[in-house]
């Protein structure tokens, strides 16, 4: 047995098969096992995670204690780290899933050639499911192939679904591992002390993030003093033999919480109550927690998607060479007079499974009319992959094809002529005040116009070292 997945789950009705049928599908050149460890779930995850061993006896065994062991899932993980078999252990949490039939092999391969690391991870996508907001890469450009300790304490960069570790990096836990908020990144430095950490830059999972996620439902504020208090506990767990390390990450992050307290109590303060706040910030930042105000974030975060022309033709073939990992393509048949009347779709990804879980293919209509795809999916790569379009009218009537193509990634406006279109947009969905903060006044200046726009249409109602605000509801 090489490796061991062990996935751990509580109340994941939702999300539980997703994420089994994605362990399950790996290809592997090595036996791998799966141990289940669901922790007393109050839904149906339990039995689900027992139709699932009854379905695969000799690959699944299952951890389940009588009562709920909670600690964050840290007691029941441990237990189930201790049946596992592997060499290697891969962790999987019960609302994320695999995106890749080769995961675990790739990440095994790493291993056996990089005995110097402790662990490997690779890039997993966020998917922001009760948000209008575009998936994001867990880990940008730059991120490092290989890491040291150092670079783990300065924060978690590792995806839940993400990590395999060596079993022998670690001993048996130590007895505040139980009680200790952010087991996985309390899990990679202990690792860490032990040999490094690998990077493999390919998305092969889905980080999901959602209301009942124990880190995800803190607002911004609540995640710095969860942080302050991780790196202080855990400092003190591992005898202060850190100290060098964490004191001024500490103090790094309590600059950082004051400066988000004095934003927030200014913007309470300007703001009149019940206003709409656009709010300048990047990407992969959490909105400021606003009480009392609805807030949209600028630039537009949502999901962005284009529809073109893709072929012509009561029937034909023609390739695809441009598909790739970071969005779902769905070709559309089109028939009729206006050829306005959807005869056939099919939706075509890289990797194994969707990210977004899109409808499946439609069947063939009475009239025969078809349109398919081959390969589908696109084999994932480090370059767009390429697939070729078959369809027919099925009568010989003309046909068009176009192709909706719904982006993973976070677009910024390319110029500032689309950046005041959507502050614009932003303001005509009720956004009445923009607020931004002192250090990303500069990007005013990086959208050529916007600053002027800004200038010239509307006046500053605040502007000192914590922020400047516009007011958006008259003219200059």
């Amino acid at each position: 047995m090489e490796v061991s997945v062990l996935v751990t789950t509580y109340n994941h009705e939702k999300y539980i098969a997703q994420a089994l049928d994605s362990v399950l599908m790996q290809e592997t050149n090595c036996e791998y096992e799966i141990i289940i460890a669901e922790d007393c779930s109050v839904d149906r995850t339990r039995s689900i995670v027992l139709d699932f061993q009854r379905q695969n006896p000799g690959k699944i065994r299952l951890v389940l204690p009588q009562e709920t062991l909670g600690a964050g899932g840290n007691r029941v993980f441990a237990q189930a780290f201790a049946l596992a078999q592997g060499q290697y252990v891969a962790t999987l949490d019960g609302d994320d899933y695999w995106t890749s039939p080769t995961k675990l092999q790739k990440q095994a391969d790493f291993l056996d050639a990089h005995p110097e690391c402790a662990l490997c991870f690779h890039n997993a996508l966020r998917i922001y499911e009760d948000e209008n907001r575009a998936p994001l890469p867990n880990n940008f450009a730059g991120q490092k192939q290989i890491s040291v300790l150092e670079d783990i304490w300065q924060g978690n960069f590792i995806a839940g679904c993400a990590a395999m570790l060596r079993k022998d990096a670690l001993g048996s836990f130590p007895e505040w591992y139980y009680t200790m908020h952010y087991g996985d990144w309390s899990l990679y430095i202990l690792c860490a002390q032990h040999g490094k950490i690998g990077y493999l830059d390919e998305i092969l999972g889905v980080y999901r993030i959602h209301r009942e996620g124990l880190w995800s439902r803190l607002d911004a504020i609540q995640k710095l003093e969860g942080l302050i208090a991780f790196y202080e506990t855990m400092n003190a767990n591992l005898d202060f033999r850190f100290d060098d390390i964490v004191q001024p990450l500490v103090a790094s992050r309590r600059k950082e919480l004051a400066s988000m307290r004095a934003l927030v109590e200014t913007a309470q303060r300007i703001l009149p109550a019940g206003a709409g706040v656009i709010i300048m910030s990047k990407a992969h930042e959490d909105q400021l927690p606003l009480k009392g105000h609805q807030v949209w974030a600028f630039p537009d975060r949502s999901p962005k998607q284009t529809q073109q022309h893709f072929a012509s033709g009561a029937s034909g073939s023609a390739e695809a060479p441009w598909i790739g990992g970071a969005s779902v393509y769905e070709f559309c048949l089109y028939g009729g007079a206006a050829q306005d009347n959807l005869l056939a779709s099919v939706t075509v990804r890289q990797n194994g499974i969707a990210f977004d879980s899109p409808p499946p293919d439609r069947e063939p209509s009475k009239n025969g009319a078809f349109i398919r795809a081959w390969p589908n999916p696109v084999p994932a790569g480090t370059k767009p992959g390429k697939t070729t379009i078959s369809w027919s009218t099925g009568d010989g009537s003309p046909g068009v094809i176009r192709v909706l193509m719904k982006s993973h990634r976070i677009q910024y406006p390319p110029d500032g002529g689309e950046a005041i279109e959507q502050l614009e947009t932003l303001k005509r969905k009720g956004g009445e005040l923009l607020l931004i903060r002192r250090e990303l006044v500069s990007w005013l200046e990086d959208y050529k116009g916007l600053k002027e726009h800004l200038d010239r249409q509307y006046r500053i109602i605040q502007d000192d070292e914590v922020c400047r605000i516009y007011d958006l509801r008259g003219t200059n």
